[in-house]
């Protein structure tokens, strides 16, 4: 049975093991190159949450300004494809984000994240973020730059694979220059 959050709102918040809690906060890459200081100013911010097995933390399409972090557990992220199937993307540790991109332009979310085994998330709301701009530019800065290097590097790997499979000798002409298309359109194409 799939169980779904109606809300990005906190259920049986706990906090997690102090261990657990050094462990996410080192992993995690929002925290890149940030002081001390910046550190507990954004954790100040953070809400733990917790979700059980199976429960669908954030839905694609809904829109919710909020960036999860990963506590403890491990979640996946999927995608629906033609006929309503679930093509799972990827499986996230404790230190991983996401929400980032609806998080920093108000948009629906492109994937669905649910959880794999119980996850402990520690939540960023947008009204916090913006606190936090206030008390600590610093560390908003910073924040923004280590997303901006997440993204790149997420789009970094998509764009290798995704070349890799449609420049392959056995693939139809037909897609490689859609995908050639669709290339040439996302590097000079802005849509804001």
């Amino acid at each position: 049975m799939t169980h779904e959050s109606k809300s990005p709102t906190a259920t049986n918040a706990k906090p997690a093991p102090a261990e657990a809690e050094e462990l996410w906060a080192r992993q995690c890459p929002l925290f890149w190159d940030m002081t001390e200081a910046e550190v507990n100013e954004v954790r100040r911010r953070l809400k733990p949450e917790v979700h059980p097995k199976d429960d669908v933390i954030l839905r694609e399409g809904k829109t919710f300004q909020v960036l999860w972090i990963i506590a403890r557990g491990e979640c996946e992220v999927f995608k629906m494809v033609k006929s309503n199937v679930e093509q799972r993307l990827t499986v996230l540790d404790p230190g991983s984000v996401f929400g980032e991109m609806s998080f920093f332009q108000p948009a629906p979310h492109s994937a669905s994240v649910r959880a794999v085994t119980e996850v402990e998330v520690m939540r960023l709301d947008r009204a916090e973020f913006e606190e936090l701009e206030s008390v600590s530019p610093a560390a908003v800065k910073k924040m923004l730059a280590n997303t901006v290097r997440v993204l790149a590097d997420r789009l970094r790997r998509m764009d290798d694979w995704t070349c890799e499979l449609f420049e392959r000798p056995d693939g139809p002409e037909t897609h490689r220059k859609e995908w050639r298309d669709f290339r040439s359109k996302l590097y000079t194409d802005w849509h804001f």
